[in-house]
């Protein structure tokens, strides 16, 4: 049976049963608030009553096989309750108990091994846990949730799953309005995990938009599949990742190690998938609510409107941290706008349209109108209301309305924005919502959620990532095998030979001078003197070996590359299990000064390449920085993608490429440093 199946009797049951004392009381209290209308079992060897529903002395006088049980005994009795639900037919189980793989192995019971043998006992039934705070699903009112939770019962909305009991807590606590259609934590992810739920969301027609809170995706192949699923299906996915340390980097020999680390892979692996990112738990809520009503915005022109000019200027401002663009109004549009307006009103984007109108519905939604007629993908309205009770708030609510009129003729996308989060009332919220428009709250985290639905609106999932796995144990490969390698497969690399100092002159009679000198056995020789650069004759050449150390006893000798247009940094990492991570930069002794990177995830098509790297800082110097030559930037995407093709071919653990010199007609890897796994 697919994923989605299994977990569909688990997370939409007809029938839950109960196990523990205390908690099994909040799930009855809770899903009884949520108004739901199936059968409740507690099972309970002593009690004959959990809050006021009847007790089963056990499974197994259960009146048939529950659709679904939370079970929150201690996590040796867990083990063997959900041994039991698995035999008698039980659809699922959401297991409340720590101390499993998240304790790891040093306690005195391993957790790791206790794990494994709840997954064992699980069998073929559905299990989310171990370590789960549980699910609400606010669209059939079930709430296997033993704790007070926010949700109230939906029609449609957003789904979220997250590893973090605690923060999915916290998100159904929002007073944002937000329609949360589903919550649910997966805990250690022991057999149902984040992939499954997503499957799950994307087969239910009443979820709108989806959002993730997590530390790691275990399998992104499938991931990606689901993203496409879920795109076909106009459903979005918006994710807010933790963990983003560079500590999971796999080596700290490569340069890449420290710039590429766990969030860039992440980044790479969402961009591949057309999946949004967002920094907080309230970015995440507002994204959500733009994608519930209207879906994704169509591109990144917005208009910003307020009878403010501070309020403009903090929109410029904010603004400069996206891609969110504010262009200025064409002139038709502008004599249009202008013709609604007194001569005192300055017409610019962002829009301070004063308060001549305030409070007139009719004046203002015709500025409005002849505003939102334009080329724009949304226009947004500041809009802070009087919050209290006893602070009149009527002309408020007649803007918001104005701007539901001015939505209503033009049929354009329009969100009222609240600068302040809390300032906003719910005849404002009325307004929109007759309106069918979204009201955001916070300044930031409207204009990242702008952002992040713009960015949705012009990103579809890509291609599926390879597929890659850990390595055990690795080995250095020098420089000079590296070579070897790469050039077998196509990489451009100097004409050179590995040679002793012995040989150092013959060697580099036959390979030409200018030469390049290196050091065998060293990750970084720059650092410890081991190269130098276009030595020009056999005296240059004897007094460069003799000032590098001495414990060097092989040297790589290479034609020097001259004519050089720009550095770059090239370099294929396995990411697991994300992917294999491609990390382009600005090159040699500015790698880390700048730290001006881009990543991509393997496979990547040659147009996407090129658009990486013209996101670089860098990237003028490859088109032709101040009238000098442009770089051969074709050579350079073809160097990369044999790169990619080699790093693949030779699971190679990392490969990185710093310098590529990339001159005007070429473009050759002068360094390498190369990770194999060992056997």
């Amino acid at each position: 049976m697919a994923a989605d199946q299994l977990l569909s009797r688990t997370l939409n049951p007809r029938s839950i049963a109960l196990f523990g004392a205390s908690p099994a009381q909040s799930v009855i209290e809770q899903c009884q608030k949520l108004g739901f209308t199936g059968q409740l079992w507690p099972v309970h060897p002593t009690r004959e009553t959990i809050a006021g529903v009847k007790c089963f002395k056990s499974i197994a006088e259960l009146p048939a096989a529950p659709d679904v049980a939370f079970v929150a005994v201690n996590r040796h009795a867990t083990i063997g309750v959900v041994a039991e639900l698995a035999k008698f037919g039980c659809g699922g189980a959401v297991c409340y108990a720590s101390g499993f793989a998240e304790s790891g192995t040093q306690s005195d019971i391993n957790g790791v091994e206790l794990q494994q043998k709840l997954i064992e006992a699980a069998g073929e039934m559905s299990l989310l846990g171990p370590n789960c705070y549980g699910y609400i699903n606010a669209l059939d009112g079930v709430a296997l949730w033993p704790d007070q939770h926010g949700c109230k019962p939906e029609k449609f909305g957003s789904a979220i799953v997250s590893q973090s009991g605690n923060v999915g807590l916290n998100l159904t606590l929002q007073q944002r309005d937000l329609n949360l259609a589903y919550l649910v934590t997966v805990g250690n992810q022991a057999v149902a995990g984040v992939e499954d739920c997503l499957e799950f969301f994307i087969n239910d027609g009443r979820v709108s938009s989806i959002g993730l809170f997590i530390e790691a995706i275990v399998d992104p192949v499938r991931f990606a599949r689901l993203a496409h699923h879920a795109a076909q299906r106009h459903l979005r996915i918006v994710a807010l990742q933790t963990g983003r340390s560079e500590a999971g980097a796999l080596i700290a020999a490569s340069h890449t190690a420290s710039l590429a680390g766990r969030r860039r892979a992440y980044e790479a692996l969402f961009a591949r998938c057309g999946v949004a990112m967002v920094d907080s738990p309230t970015e995440l809520i507002e994204t959500l609510k733009l994608l519930n009503q209207g879906g994704a915005l169509t591109g990144n022109k917005i208009v910003s409107l307020s009878c403010s000019g501070g309020e403009a200027s903090l929109v410029a401002d904010l603004s400069e941290k996206t891609s969110l663009r504010f262009e200025p109004f064409g002139d038709e549009h502008y004599q249009r706008i202008n013709s609604t307006l007194t001569e005192l009103v300055t017409i610019a984007n962002p829009f301070d349209y004063h308060t001549f109108m305030w409070g007139d519905r009719v004046a203002t939604a015709n500025t409005f109108a002849e505003v939102m007629n334009g080329p724009q993908d949304a226009t947004m309205l500041i809009l802070d209301t009087p919050p209290r009770d006893d602070q009149p708030s009527d002309s408020w609510t007649v803007a918001a309305q104005a701007l539901g009129d001015a939505v209503a003729k033009t049929n354009r996308r329009g969100v009222v924005v609240a600068t302040i989060s809390e300032c906003i009332t719910a005849d404002v919220r009325a307004a929109a919502r007759a309106a069918n428009m979204t009201v955001l709250q916070g300044l930031q985290e409207s204009l990242a959620a702008l952002d992040a639905a713009s960015w949705l609106g012009t990103n579809m999932p890509g291609e599926l990532p390879a597929t890659v796995s850990a390595p055990r144990t690795t080995k250095l490969i020098d420089e000079a095998e590296a070579k070897t390698i790469l050039s077998r497969d196509g990489v451009a690399v100097p004409v050179g030979v590995r040679t002793s100092r012995s040989d150092l002159k013959s060697s580099a009679e036959k390979v030409g001078y200018p030469v390049t000198l290196k050091g065998l056995g060293l990750a970084h020789k720059s650092e410890t003197g081991a190269v130098r650069v276009g030595i020009t004759n056999a005296d240059e050449l004897t007094t460069a070996a003799n000032q590098m150390p001495k414990e060097i006893n092989e040297f790589l000798i290479e034609q020097t590359v001259t004519n050089i247009v720009a550095e770059v940094l090239v370099s294929v990492r396995r990411d697991a299990p994300v992917g294999w991570l491609i990390t382009l930069g600005a090159g040699g002794i500015y790698t880390e000064l700048w730290r001006d990177t881009v990543c991509l995830l393997a496979p990547s098509s040659d147009v996407e390449i090129k658009q990486a790297l013209q996101k670089l800082r860098i990237a003028p110097l490859l088109n032709g920085f101040r009238g000098k030559p442009a770089a051969d930037v074709d050579s350079l995407v073809d160097l990369i993608q044999k790169l990619i093709d080699a790093a693949l071919k030779n699971e190679l653990v990392e490969v990185e490429l710093n310098p590529v010199l990339v001159t005007t007609n070429s473009a050759v890897a002068v360094d390498a440093l190369m990770i194999a796994e060992t056997r």
